[in-house]
């Protein structure tokens, strides 16, 4: 067969872009082959991740792990999503028991002390450091390092970042000449004078702030632990494997219990009121303490609300080595029993470090961020307070959360109804709390 001159200039051309093509995915010619080639410690074959999630849905992550599979083409990731964080850890705990576990799972920031025999830290690969504690204490508030970094092992890395803040009724306090959210919490404590009402048999009907009981506030543990760091508490020992309840601990429950005790000056709360958001919305409760989280519900509950928000009360709001705030936040961790734990590990460094990818999520989530550079983009905004929040908050390790919620809840219970003393509670607290803490071993 005879070609005419076009004819073969174009079956040339076309050759030509095969030959290149090629050796481009042979990778003679660079610029072809995907980033997983690329990466000696990335497995060449099939890689099938399933991460297990709380709340979200596979729509907020699904553009993000297209465009991690286009970068890594032998890798599929499937997610599975659970509503209720409670039924999700105990699926998670039978998961593991029974060796079915997902290889990436989302941990809150206050799970890692009693689940970290179940993750495999992110730096413990040999001679690949996909992220170094360092990096972690430059890209996130100093919390996360505490929360997430045990021994030099990292545990988890952060999705978000929530702090707890005061919410209190703008109408409320116009009516009662209270000009701004109180700083301190003496502060407070002379508000709730002003703002308390009861009727002729001295029932409570406008309280002025949800606190003091043990069974119908919200974050009760947090709201404790708050008032305990900023008192000059640490709470853990120094050897981080129990915790001591101390004099500082102990003057921040009877602050606390003086709010529902109906001979204290301050009473102004009580187990007959509703949940404190509940009660919140209703407009019988002028102030909360609760999360940026709690705003969606507090509007649903009442779309009329005129509600603000401040910064969470201080010991001392001017000493700028007393303050401190409390976090609360989900991250992700990665299974020590996955069979493909670098690429699990890659994903999660891709997912939580790029503060591209971050925005994505925390606009699909309406969810705060984590990252120090889009906390420093958000200030001064509308979710001011609790992104400046962030840069002063701490936590504690804790062995068994809901353990030590329902441990604070008997605590106060049984000093309001005068079981036995407030001493004697404390410390019957303090050695029930003790009996859940196991060392961590060095990674």
């Amino acid at each position: 067969m005879n070609f005419t001159k076009n004819q073969l200039i174009i079956i040339g051309v076309v050759g030509l872009i095969v030959v290149v093509f090629i050796l481009g995915l042979l990778g003679v010619i660079p610029g072809f082959k995907k980033q997983a080639s690329t990466d000696p410690n990335f497995p060449t074959g099939p890689v099938n991740l399933t991460m297990w999630g709380v709340g979200d849905e596979y729509s907020v992550y699904g553009d993000t792990i297209k465009a991690y599979q286009q970068l890594f083409p032998n890798v599929k990731i499937s997610y599975v999503k659970y509503d209720d964080p409670n039924v999700y850890e105990n699926e998670l705990i039978n998961a593991f028991a029974e060796n079915r576990g997902p290889d990436i799972f989302m941990v809150k920031n206050n799970w890692v002390y009693q689940h970290w025999g179940k993750m495999l830290p992110a730096n413990s690969f040999a001679n690949v450091s996909l992220i170094t504690p360092q990096q972690v204490q430059a890209l996130f508030p100093s919390v996360v390092y505490n929360d997430f970094v045990l021994n030099n092992g990292i545990y988890a890395l952060p999705l978000n970042m929530d702090t707890l803040a005061l919410i209190y009724n703008k109408d409320v306090f116009a009516s009662d000449g209270i000009v701004f959210p109180p700083a301190s919490w003496d502060d407070l404590v002379a508000d709730v004078t002003k703002i308390r009402q009861v009727d002729q048999n001295k029932k409570i009907t406008l309280s002025a702030i949800a606190l003091g009981s043990a069974y119908n506030v919200n974050n009760l543990s947090d709201i404790l632990s708050v008032l305990a760091l900023q008192s000059g508490s640490k709470i853990n020992n120094t050897n981080g494997t129990g915790v001591i309840f101390d004099d500082a601990f102990q003057n921040v429950v009877k602050f606390y219990t003086q709010f529902s005790d109906p001979i204290s000056p301050y009473y102004t709360w009580n187990e007959s009121f509703d949940n404190s958001i509940t009660s919140f919305a209703a407009g019988k409760t002028a102030m909360v303490l609760d999360y940026y989280s709690s705003l969606s519900d507090i509007k649903n509950r009442n779309p009329y609300s005129n509600y603000g928000v401040a910064l969470l009360p201080q010991v001392s709001p001017k000493s700028a080595s007393q303050v401190a705030n409390y976090a609360s936040y989900w991250g992700l961790a990665v299974s020590k029993q996955t069979q493909f734990a670098y690429p699990a590990w890659n994903f999660v460094v891709y997912l939580t470090t790029n503060s591209q990818i971050s925005t994505t999520y925390t606009q699909a989530t309406n969810k705060l961020p984590a990252l120090l550079s889009l906390i420093n983009q958000g200030l001064g905004g509308d979710n001011d307070v609790f992104l400046r929040q962030a840069l002063t908050a701490k936590t504690w390790q804790q062995a068994n959360p809901q353990a030590i919620e329902s441990g604070f809840e008997g605590m106060i219970n049984d000093i309001l109804s005068g079981k036995i003393n407030l001493q004697s509670a404390v410390r019957a607290a303090q050695d029930s709390v003790n009996k859940l803490y196991q060392p961590v071993q060095t990674q």
